[in-house]
């Protein structure tokens, strides 16, 4: 399932004494696994802390956390050192002497450069200073963030639940469709071969079979075409796809979803290899398509 969840709060003693504001995002998509990628500019300790807090409250999905500090400059967005920008000239110039000395054409320092050396005030994360001491609240506000997320995947998990309880009920009136189609399956069966036996028979010129050694072939293809524990196991694995969407929310109930759903199609294909019913056929068709977008839809549950 997706979400996002997000916090941020001001530092007041932040990198360097100034001021600034720390944010936290989370997002989260789905995957059957648990991947966590964590930027943070606080240090492999820190990393590894913030990374269990998210593993207690995430069971699977590709989870990206980003943790990042935009300082506060007291004179404005675009405000420079100047002093700076005067060291990093004068290098420049010294390292132009030292190239033409060994006879070398040393390229000239544009605006850009020097600012990419400067070091422009903004958003830094991990990767772009040495590790910071973390504020003690970051934990506090990495758990708002992950509640964000949370409550996102719950709300997404609450319209999964009324999608696959639609698609439940359209395969139980599938299920119905098929046990009333094969209701006269034996009938049919009895009078289809009745008919063949006695065509072939009086084609072959010879006598038909007596009704005793006919019931008993025709007994043995109906007992082969019977569905009824078939259609027994479909009833009990749909009775507990409802039990697990009625039940609380619990780490593992996607798997068992799954499960059952295979399950689903392995009965309903084997009653298909059974009837030969054009309408009953054409039932079994619908509801293997309903169990594919029920197949399709739990993947997305934890």
């Amino acid at each position: 399932m997706t979400g996002f969840g997000a916090a941020s709060r001001a530092w007041s003693d932040g990198p360097g004494g100034r001021s600034a504001q720390l944010g936290v995002e989370i997002r989260g998509v789905n995957q059957r696994f648990l991947e966590i990628k964590l930027r943070s500019p606080f240090g492999a300790a820190t990393e590894q802390e913030l990374r269990r807090r998210i593993e207690a409250r995430v069971g699977r999905g590709r989870i990206d956390a980003t943790i990042f500090v935009q300082r506060e400059e007291s004179s404005g967005a675009g405000a420079l050192d100047e002093a700076r920008v005067l060291e990093v000239l004068a290098a420049s110039r010294r390292i132009a002497a030292l190239a033409s000395d060994l006879g070398l054409m040393a390229a000239p320092v544009n605006p850009l450069q020097v600012l990419g050396m400067v070091g422009a005030p903004g958003r830094a994360q991990a990767g772009s200073e040495g590790p910071m001491a973390p504020p003690g609240w970051l934990i506090e506000c990495v758990d708002e963030a992950i509640d964000g997320l949370v409550a996102m995947r719950e709300a997404e998990g609450a319209a999964l639940c009324e999608v696959l309880g639609g698609l439940v009920e359209a395969l139980e009136a599938q299920v119905m469709a098929i046990k009333a189609a094969v209701v006269s399956e034996g009938e049919r069966l009895h009078v289809r071969l009745c008919e063949r036996i006695a065509a072939l028979c009086a084609r072959a010129g010879v006598e038909p079979l007596p009704p005793d050694r006919l019931a008993q072939e025709i007994a043995v293809v109906v007992q082969r075409s019977d569905i009824t524990e078939e259609l027994d196991r479909l009833g009990s694995h749909v009775g507990q796809v409802r039990g697990v969407l009625a039940g609380s929310a619990q780490v593992g109930q996607g798997k068992t979803l799954d499960f059952l759903t295979q399950e689903l199609f392995r009965e309903v294909t084997t009653i298909g290899s059974k009837i030969s019913a054009h309408a009953g056929s054409a039932l079994v068709i619908a509801a293997k398509g309903t169990i594919e977008r029920i197949r399709e839809q739990v993947q997305n549950v934890e």
